[in-house]
């Protein structure tokens, strides 16, 4: 049999014909089907991002009154005099020194050096420090000490080194007279207008 009589076969035509209707079936789905089907499936994928989205913002907003609560409290805190102020970081840390310098001052105590040290994070507060080295009597560091900590803004001795370098050799003037040195590490909240 050749080509032609395999053709008009009943079963053959019957494939042919079921074969051409799979194949017209099948174009029909990739032209027509499928892009709207992609479609709506990228936009089902794009509504559904936007419902993550609009959880995200209420759950943000259903905490409206503790932020509220918390920039209440931190106004308070600036009103108090507890941070240190100024528009830059610079500004702060000027602050920071000229404050610690004053405070030295009033107790008589002198100063040979303050140095700034690295920022500190602490329960989302910007702590910045300075290192003071001086050297005075023994009621003065003690009043230096008294001072840093009890007058604002609120600033804390987080390390401290005391020396007497005159009682190494022994025999030094009257005790209560004896200068000693010391360094202080200190650090205090800075306002967040700075810290931007």
């Amino acid at each position: 049999m050749n080509w032609k009589g395999i053709r008009r076969l009943p079963a053959v035509r019957r494939g042919i014909f079921v074969s051409a209707n799979l194949l017209a079936v099948a174009l029909l789905y990739l032209i027509f089907v499928e892009p709207v089907r992609r479609f709506l499936a990228e936009g089902a994928e794009a509504v559904a991002e936007r419902r993550q989205t609009l959880a995200r913002y209420e759950a943000v907003v259903s905490h409206e009154a503790q932020i509220q609560d918390y920039a209440r409290q931190v106004a308070d805190i600036n009103a108090g005099g507890e941070l240190i102020e100024g528009d830059s970081e610079g500004v702060i840390n000027a602050n920071l020194q000229a404050r610690l310098k004053s405070m030295a001052e009033a107790a008589r105590v002198t100063v040979k050096s303050i140095q700034m040290l690295p920022e500190k994070d602490f329960r989302g507060v910007t702590l910045v420090g300075a290192r003071i080295q001086a050297f005075g009597s023994y009621e003065s560091v003690h009043e230096l000490a008294r001072a840093i900590e009890s007058q604002p803004p609120l600033l804390i001795v987080t390390a401290a080194a005391l020396r007497n370098p005159e009682s190494l050799w022994g025999g030094g003037p009257n005790p209560a007279e004896q200068n000693i040195e010391v360094e202080f590490d200190v650090f205090g909240g800075a306002s967040q207008k700075g810290r931007r």
